[in-house]
């Protein structure tokens, strides 16, 4: 009987926390699960664009110490694990706990792993290249329509080919 009372214990033990997650701990799971490699590829994107920003206020005379603060202090705030609180919060107010449930099985799953995987090629040029032919041939075909000399268009486009 005693082993019996340990065995109904452990299990109640074992899956109760898994139960008992709520719809925040679940969106927060899901996001540090997912967003790594969208963090690690929007990281720099965010960096450059501050760079830009104290670069364009130090060239218009409009900067000072408190802009560079401010930047250094965003530059500071875009981490990895404020991104994924914001994250969290974003699909545990807009998602069910079913869903997350759902969503977070899916990422686990080997097609979720792979999906990633996948996807994160798409940050390959190769991949991106029918996107940068298109605007491109696009953009020639405006400049010429009004007349324009594209040898500099042609130039910057010729690496895409």
């Amino acid at each position: 009987m005693r082993h019996w009372i340990l065995a109904i214990a452990f299990t109640v033990t074992a899956i109760g926390p898994v139960a008992a997650q709520t719809t925040r701990e679940l969106a927060y799971q899901l996001a540090e699960t997912s967003i790594d490699d969208s963090f690690k590829s929007l990281k720099p994107v965010l960096d450059g664009a501050f760079d830009n920003l104290q670069r364009n206020a130090a060239s218009s005379g409009k900067s000072d110490r408190s802009l560079e603060i401010f930047i250094e202090e965003m530059k500071n705030a875009f981490n990895r694990e404020n991104f994924i609180k914001a994250i969290a919060e974003v699909w545990a107010r807009d998602m069910t706990r079913e869903e997350l449930q759902q969503a977070l099985e899916f990422t686990n799953s080997p097609v979720g792993k792979k999906f990633r995987t996948v996807s994160q090629s798409m940050k390959e040029p190769r991949n991106l290249m029918p996107i940068f032919l298109d605007a491109c041939s696009r953009a020639r075909a405006r400049a010429l329509n009004v007349g324009m000399n594209t040898a500099g268009l042609d130039a910057a486009c010729s690496q895409f080919r």
